[in-house]
């Protein structure tokens, strides 16, 4: 693998680091800066300054700066995603999500290293009450971007850039940059080894009864058959061999089997499944007619990926609720881990059952043993492809559970919000609750033709599960930040 230090752009890094930065801290009056060994923000020549007395709060300007730079990071770490993956190649909603957590958890730990309002995650470091939070933020989110997504560098380098000019003149520059490269480093060093590098992608081989996972289109085509078993299965290692962020293990909150039954070949018989089939043949199908235009809508609207779609409802609910920038730095790191860990537990059960798509199953009806169901010849998902992986439990709907708990732990009452898609532009959307929310991108997956209800139900209560469960243990408040 190559080192973070030998991919480094040379031009506008360079510049960053021997002439940017060593200016600010010239006009702030900190220790001068240099170049990293082996990272491409700046490395103070001297240790950071330590107060005598610990750091209560910033002024009025150093928390708007300190709020400002976590939203900022928090969108470059969005911006940067698509390069996880090669141009033009789909990116799985569990790549992305490993990006967020990580992004987010250095931010979150920078700031807590300055004033500890909340426990960190990956960084033990001494608190350093005189960084610049600002700087330290900044920091912290280029050098774990850059780690988690190397191929990102470039836009990165010259975002950090912009950003630390505008923080000249300010105090503890110079601690907030160490600082920030600690905490970085610390997430970057503890999630090394995770498992994520392979994917989860290994040879897979679909099952012989009526209820078995069978590859969907276009995998089921030569052109996806990498293993020569027939077709491509997405991560279906992952829930084996991942470690998740916060959950004990993947299997962990296991969903039920599919329908209660013994085995997929007694679950398409049940009376449950027949309905579940039948609606979804009529409503999700490209060219069905019995979808309304706004069932359509909503099918359409949370397509998106999961982890970009309740990153931006965070937002949304930590702007309304205007929480400071420790607030939302939790938030944020606490919503990317969870739906992280949402996928996590989402593929390890689907995996567990392998239980078939409605693609497959409109298409094998006429051999279930189910004498209620029907094949249509041509049935077809509104938004090809179906994504390829099992349909049980919705790793979407999961993901939707996961991200309402996680805000109704953090923001208690009632969260009212409207919010955007960016898989149907110009189109917004108002919740009551974001309970509602999730109910609705559980239903999105019905109309889309991707998931039967059971499994969207059933993926809204695994993620409720996880999403409680992280959110009570990772990040929790100090004794001094107790409400």
């Amino acid at each position: 693998m190559r080192t973070y230090a030998s991919m480094r752009a040379c031009s506008l890094t360079t510049l960053v680091l021997t002439c940017i930065l060593p200016w600010i801290v010239a006009c702030s009056g900190d220790p001068p800066v240099g170049p990293g060994a082996s990272s491409a923000t700046a490395e103070v020549s001297v240790p950071p300054k330590q107060a005598s007395a610990g750091r209560q709060r910033l002024s009025h300007a150093d928390a708007q700066a300190a709020l400002a730079s976590v939203l900022a990071a928090n969108q470059r770490g969005v911006v940067s995603a698509p390069t996880l993956v090669p141009p033009g190649a789909p990116l799985a909603p569990f790549i992305e999500a490993r990006l967020y957590s990580i992004a987010n958890l250095a931010v979150h730990d920078a700031l807590n290293a300055i004033i500890p309002r909340f426990a960190r995650y990956a960084d033990t470091g001494p608190i350093v009450p005189d960084a610049n939070a600002a700087a330290a933020v900044l920091t912290a989110a280029h050098d774990a971007i850059v780690g988690a997504a190397p191929a990102a560098q470039a836009a990165v380098d010259a975002w950090y850039a912009s950003q630390v000019a505008a923080l000249a003149g300010s105090d503890g520059l110079a601690s907030g940059v160490a600082l920030g490269q600690r905490t970085a480093a610390a997430i970057l060093a503890l999630r090394a080894n995770d498992g994520v590098a392979g994917g989860g992608v290994a040879p897979y081989t679909p099952g012989t009864h009526p209820g078995d996972y069978q590859f969907t289109p276009p995998f089921n085509t030569p052109a996806f058959d990498f293993f020569g078993t027939g077709g491509f299965a997405d991560a279906s290692q992952w829930g084996s061999t991942v470690t998740p962020f916060v959950l004990t293990s993947a299997s962990q909150f296991r969903a039920a089997p599919p329908y209660g039954a013994a085995s997929n070949a007694a679950a398409v018989r049940t009376p449950e499944y027949t309905a579940d089939y039948n609606e979804i043949k009529a409503l999700g199908c490209a060219g069905c007619t019995a979808r309304s235009a706004e069932q359509t809508e909503i099918a359409l609207f949370w397509k998106e990926n999961s982890p970009t779609g309740w990153n931006r409802i965070a937002r949304v609910v930590a702007a309304n609720r205007n929480l400071d920038a420790w607030n939302v730095a939790r938030l944020l790191a606490v919503m990317a881990v969870g739906e992280f860990d949402a996928y996590t537990a989402s593929l390890e059960s689907k995996y567990y059952y392998d239980f078939w798509r409605p693609v497959s199953a409109v298409a094998l009806a006429g051999s279930d043993d189910n004498p209620a169901t029907t094949p249509a010849a041509g049935w077809q998902v509104l938004a090809f492809p179906t994504p390829p992986v099992p349909d049980y439990p919705s790793a979407h709907s999961t993901a939707g559970g996961a991200g309402a708990a996680i805000i109704e732990a953090l923001v208690p009452g009632k969260v009212a919000f409207s919010t955007t898609s960016g898989s149907l532009p110009g189109v917004t959307r108002t919740f009551a609750t974001v309970a509602d929310a999730a109910k609705e991108n559980a239903d999105s997956r019905i109309y889309i033709g991707y998931h039967f209800r059971h499994a969207t139900v059933r993926g809204v209560q695994q993620g409720r599960l996880v999403g409680a469960y992280v959110a009570s243990h990772v990040l929790r408040p100090t004794a001094k930040d107790e409400q």
